[in-house]
C-alpha cells in the first residue's frame, strides 16, 4: 500500500537537465491534493528546469516532507526501454514513408543497446534525506491516467496525442473501473501535433507555446487544400492505427527550421489560410483516429460513449468541440493540465493504482483545478504595504468587484488557491464586462499580447444552456474552458467581447459549489446588468506565467496598468 505518491515531471537523468514544462503533483490516499508547474514559482514561462521549487511547494501545501513520501513517480520509461521505443518508431516511419531518420535512429539504437548491456540500472532521488527509487511509466500512459482517473466517468475511451514522448505520438486506452486497458499505440515522428507546432513556427510564433494563436487565426481563413497541395499532407491510416506523413517525418530532421511544406506557401496564401489548413487537417485526421479507437474498443467488447483526452493536441478547443459532436460520443473530459505539465499527476495516478490495485477510482475524481498555493490576509496586507499601495478591505468584496465591472472597469482578480494548468478559472484571472468588443485589442495591447481569439466567457451554470444550446450540465469540459460551443445567435450580440468571428466561444461554466466567490461575482454582475457572463483572461503579462504570489499579482496589476486589483478581500484601485 502507498499513501503518499509524489509525481514529478522532470529530467532526472542528466545533471542540470531540462525537459518540457516541469511540475510536481501530490496524491494522498488517491486524492489529488496539490499540483504546481515550476514556471509559476520561477517566473520563467514554460520552465523546463528541475522543479525543486514545485516539489517543495506541493509538500508544503500538504504539510508533509519528503520523508513522508512513499513513491516517487516519473512520466518516462527507463532509458533502455525508451530509446528502443524511439528506434521502433523510426523503423515504422521508414516503412511508412521511406524517410530514414539517420542520426535519431542511430542514437536511439546505440543507447538502447548500451543500456541493455549495462543492465537496467535503477535510478534514485534523495528528498529530505530519504532515498526514493524512481517509479517509471511511459509518457503516454501518464497522459492517459491524467485524463481518465480524475474524470467523472466509470468507463470511457481514453485518447492521448501530442508531439511525442517515449517513442510515441499518441495512444488509445479503455478506462474501466480503476484499470487502464491499452488498445493501441501511435508511434512517433508523424504526428499532427508536430504539424501544428510547425505552422506555429512558420508563422513567426514559438513552438510549444503559441499554438493557441493559430487556433484563433484559423477562423479567418478558408483555403482550398487541394489547390495548395496540402490535402494529403498528413493522413490517418486505420489499418496501421497511426498517422502517416512523409513531409512531417522529414521535418523531424530539424524541427527548428522553417518547414518545406507550409513556409514556401506563406507569401502567396497568407497566414490566415495556412493557419486554417493546419486546423482543418488536425480536426479531420484526429477525428479519424478517435473513430478508429471507438471501433477497436467495440471489437474488443467495450461499449463506451464517453471520451477522456490528454496531451498537447487537446489544448485545441475547436478540436475538442468536434470530438464532442461525434455521433459516437456523449461527453468528453479534457484533463485541465493537458500538456506536459500534467504528466506529474498522470504518473502519480499510474503509480498509485499499481501499488494500490484495489483502490477506488472515485477517490481520484476532481471537481476543480484549484490545487495550487493560497496566501492569507497577513501575507496579502504585507505585500500591499511593501508596495505603498492604498487599499480597503471589504467583507462583501464580490459585490464591489461586480460594480466595478458594470462601470466598465478591468479587474485583476487574485483569490484563494491557484489553478493548475494553462487556464485561469477565476482565482488568477483578469475579468471585465463582455460588452465592449474593442477590449480584445486594447487590453491585449496593455498586456503585450498578440491574440486572434477573443477572451473567454465565464458564466454561471444557471444560464449556460441559454447561451450555448448544445451545452449539457454533464459537460464537465466546459467547467475548465477546454471546449468551444456555437453561441446562440440571439445572445451573441449581448456578449460580443467573448464571441469569435466563427460564432463560437470557449466558456468556463461556474458552479457555486465549486467556486463560491467567483460564482457570486458573476451573479452580482448579472443582477446589475441582466447578463450572467463576464470576460475572463489569465492574470499575466505576455510571455510571463500566470501570477503565483501576492507580489506577482501586484506586479501584474501595475505592469498591465489595470483599473482595479481585487486581491482576496482587498481592493486596490487607481486614484
Amino acid at each position: 500500500m502507498s499513501k503518499n505518491v509524489l509525481g514529478v515531471q522532470a529530467n532526472f537523468l542528466e545533471p542540470d537537465g531540462i525537459t518540457n514544462e516541469t511540475s510536481a503533483s501530490l496524491i494522498v490516499d488517491g486524492k489529488l491534493v496539490s499540483c504546481v508547474a515550476q514556471e509559476r514559482i520561477s517566473r520563467v514561462k514554460v520552465d523546463g528546469k528541475f522543479p525543486h521549487d514545485a516539489i517543495q511547494d506541493v509538500l508544503n501545501q500538504a504539510g508533509i516532507t519528503g520523508k513522508d513520501i512513499d513513491v516517487l513517480a516519473v512520466p518516462f520509461l527507463h532509458p533502455k526501454k525508451g530509446n528502443y521505443k524511439y528506434f521502433q518508431a523510426g523503423a515504422k516511419t521508414f516503412m511508412d514513408t521511406g524517410v530514414f531518420l539517420g542520426k535519431l535512429m542511430r542514437k536511439s539504437l546505440w543507447f538502447s543497446i548500451y543500456n541493455a548491456i549495462k543492465g537496467e540500472k535503477q535510478h534514485y532521488f534523495e528528498l529530505d534525506g530519504k532515498k526514493l527509487a524512481l517509479d517509471y511509466c511511459d509518457h503516454h500512459k501518464a497522459h492517459a491516467a491524467s485524463a481518465y482517473y480524475p474524470s467523472p466517468f466509470k468507463k470511457a475511451l481514453v485518447i492521448t496525442l501530442d508531439g511525442g514522448g517515449d517513442g510515441l505520438d499518441g495512444s488509445a486506452y479503455v478506462g474501466d473501473g480503476n484499470k487502464l486497458i491499452q488498445l493501441f499505440e501511435v508511434p512517433h515522428f508523424q504526428s499532427p501535433g508536430t504539424m501544428y507546432s510547425t505552422i506555429t513556427l512558420d508563422l513567426g510564433f514559438k513552438r510549444h507555446r503559441h499554438e493557441g494563436k493559430i487556433t484563433g487565426l484559423a477562423a479567418y481563413g478558408d483555403p482550398d487544400l487541394k489547390e495548395m497541395g496540402l490535402d494529403d499532407l498528413i493522413l490517418y491510416n486505420e489499418k496501421k492505427h497511426r498517422f502517416v506523413s512523409k513531409r512531417v517525418a522529414k521535418h523531424h530532421r530539424n524541427l527548428y527550421e522553417k518547414s518545406k511544406y507550409f513556409y514556401p506557401l506563406l507569401e502567396k496564401y497568407g497566414k490566415e489560410k495556412l493557419a486554417a489548413v493546419a486546423q482543418i487537417l488536425l480536426e479531420r485526421e484526429v477525428l479519424k483516429f478517435v473513430k478508429d479507437a471507438f471501433n477497436v474498443a467495440k471489437s474488443k467488447g467495450y461499449d463506451v460513449n464517453e471520451v477522456c483526452l490528454a496531451g498537447g493536441c487537446f489544448a485545441n478547443v475547436k478540436l475538442n468541440q468536434r470530438i464532442l459532436e461525434l455521433d459516437e460520443c456523449e461527453n468528453i473530459f479534457v484533463y485541465p493540465a493537458m500538456g506536459d505539465d500534467g504528466l506529474s499527476s498522470g504518473a502519480a495516478f499510474v503509480s498509485y493504482f499499481k501499488n494500490n490495485p484495489d483502490a477506488s477510482k472515485e477517490d481520484c475524481e476532481i471537481a476543480d483545478t484549484y490545487k495550487g498555493a493560497a496566501f492569507g490576509d497577513s501575507e496579502i496586507e504585507e505585500a500591499l504595504k511593501a508596495n505603498n499601495l492604498e487599499f480597503e478591505r471589504f467583507d462583501d468584496v464580490e459585490t464591489v468587484i461586480a460594480k466595478h465591472m458594470a462601470d466598465s472597469k478591468v479587474v485583476a482578480r487574485y483569490n484563494g488557491r491557484m489553478e493548475y494548468g494553462p487556464r485561469a478559472l477565476g482565482n488568477r484571472s483578469i475579468i471585465a464586462s463582455p460588452f465592449d468588443q474593442t477590449i480584445n485589442d486594447w487590453l491585449n495591447k496593455k498586456l503585450n499580447r498578440t491574440e486572434f481569439m477573443p477572451f473567454a466567457p465565464s458564466m454561471i451554470v444557471d444560464h449556460a444552456k441559454e447561451y450555448f444550446p448544445k451545452y449539457d450540465p454533464k459537460h464537465i469540459a466546459a467547467e475548465f474552458m477546454t471546449v468551444t460551443y456555437d453561441v446562440n445567435p440571439e445572445y451573441a450580440d449581448k456578449i460580443p467581447a467573448v464571441v469569435h468571428i466563427d460564432g463560437t466561444a470557449r466558456p468556463q461554466v461556474v458552479k457555486q459549489e465549486v467556486n463560491e466567490s467567483y460564482y457570486k461575482i458573476i451573479k452580482e454582475f448579472y443582477n446589475l446588468t441582466g447578463v450572467p457572463v463576464v470576460l475572463n483572461t489569465s492574470f499575466n503579462i505576455h510571455e510571463q506565467p500566470i501570477v503565483y504570489s501576492p507580489q506577482d499579482a501586484i506586479n501584474g496589476y501595475l505592469d498591465g496598468d489595470l483599473d482595479v486589483l481585487a486581491i482576496g478581500n482587498y481592493i486596490v484601485k487607481k486614484a
